[in-house]
């Protein structure tokens, strides 16, 4: 999964992603997954918005995601984000790591043990 995650975000945000986001991951319960995110612009949650991500993750996690890799070259704000983001993932058990860059956050993933079909993706990441 490759999401691209254009902040700041309110509890309204996050909740219409989440349903997006359900329905995308739908075929790969069961299975072990990881998620590539790229944030950009204010990329800060609201409290209740961190709330009810934080909750979307565990969801998650029970539907097979493992890995997420954080990519955080475009965020305004690169510490906050870093230190709300492992807030709401870590708790959950993933296994969670921060980049400058898709490729590099793309190949840590594959490191990992996931597959990616690269003619899939755009070809900024393959």
């Amino acid at each position: 999964m490759i999401t691209v995650a254009l902040g700041p975000w309110n509890l309204e945000c996050v909740d219409s992603f989440m349903q997006d986001y359900y329905a995308i991951i739908l075929p790969l319960h069961g299975s072990r997954w990881g998620d590539l995110i790229i944030l950009q612009g204010e990329s800060l949650l609201i409290p209740a918005a961190e709330k009810l991500l934080a909750k979307a993750v565990s969801i998650s996690c029970s539907k097979g995601l493992t890995e997420v890799a954080f990519v955080l070259n475009d965020s305004l704000v690169p510490n906050s984000t870093k230190e709300q983001f492992l807030r709401v993932y870590q708790p959950s058990g993933l296994n969670v790591e921060l980049f400058q860059n898709e490729q590099t956050a793309l190949q840590w993933l594959m490191q990992q043990g996931l597959h990616c079909d690269k003619s899939a993706i755009l070809p900024k990441f393959a």
